[in-house]
């Protein structure tokens, strides 16, 4: 699969961004939330992932690099995320949180 992660993107030029992505043949998109906690950084922010979900053709899929996971993903599967992915050592009710990123009808993965 091709999956472009759109933290390099050029946020001034998103929709042309977009569509040269799924020209070019991309399977999914990747949108990186980070929080500044579990990883030192902070990712794309809660406009710009609804912004490409409703935008793109292709799914989104939201891989969630922060603490306490289960708070928020309902949010993310309600802007369009079709998979969303937390990392287990930030929640310890993990199987619990893939429940719930199902029962939001997004798929759950786990990332090592």
């Amino acid at each position: 699969l091709l999956c472009p992660s759109m933290m390099c993107a050029d946020f001034a030029s998103l929709k042309t961004e977009i569509e040269n992505l799924e020209k070019g043949g991309i399977d999914i998109f990747h949108l990186d939330v980070m929080d500044g906690s579990y990883v030192p950084n902070f990712g794309m922010g809660l406009q710009d992932i609804e912004y490409i979900c409703k935008t793109a053709t292709k799914p989104c899929d939201v891989h969630l690099m922060i603490e306490e996971p289960a708070k928020y993903v309902e949010k993310f599967a309600k802007l369009g995320a079709k998979i969303i992915y937390i990392h287990p050592e930030t929640d310890p009710h993990a199987c619990r949180t893939l429940q719930m990123i199902k029962d939001a009808g997004a798929k759950a993965g786990i990332a090592v």
